[in-house]
């Protein structure tokens, strides 16, 4: 009689996989990323339920019903999450990541109709750096702009081609001072 306990749960064992990618993501704020969620069946099924949940024990971000052939388009959960399905993909996308979006996202599947279960994905770590550390890389670009006018070439002052000796009578004379008035 133990041999057929044994045998009851193996058979529902793995009906219901899910699996995450990537394992670990890392964008600068205001960049988007996608979180990819993989359902395996063993089975054919009728619905799922598929939410994506931030940190366990938190709150669901974003939920949707599946049916097996429907393929969705982005379904906007949030203004910056939608979530699409591909199947036998699950793609949240997160567009403009802040810094607190920082954290482990799940991807929880029920499988609603033929027969209930539940499995959670291995979770996508999410890094959000600051969008200012390449701030000193993009100094250099800024300090080298320059507005149109100072493109342009400037134009110098032609010098003078000959000088005209009809100031100095009797030749050029040094200046040992102040400038005098010329005399007549």
């Amino acid at each position: 009689m133990w041999g057929l306990r044994i045998l009851i749960p193996l058979l529902g064992a793995g009906a219901l996989r899910v699996s995450q990618d990537p394992g670990e993501a890392r964008v600068t704020a205001g960049d988007g990323v996608a979180l990819g969620c993989w359902v395996l069946m063993a089975e054919p099924w009728d619905l799922l339920r598929l939410e994506w949940v931030k940190d366990v024990g938190h709150e669901v971000l974003c939920d949707t019903r599946l049916h097996p052939t429907a393929f969705t388009l982005p379904v906007p959960c949030t203004p910056r999450l939608h979530l699409a399905w591909d199947p036998p993909r699950a793609t949240l996308s997160l567009h403009q990541a802040r810094e607190d979006d920082a954290g482990r996202y799940f991807c929880r599947v029920t499988l609603e109709i033929p027969r209930h279960d539940t499995a959670t994905g291995n979770g996508t770590l999410l890094s959000v750096s600051a969008a200012d550390g390449g701030h000193q890389a993009d100094t250099g670009i800024y300090l080298n702009v320059l507005p149109p006018s100072t493109l342009a070439p400037k134009k110098l002052p032609q010098p003078p081609t000959v000088m005209e000796n009809s100031m100095y009578k009797g030749g050029p004379q040094w200046l040992r001072g102040p400038p005098t008035a010329p005399q007549p």
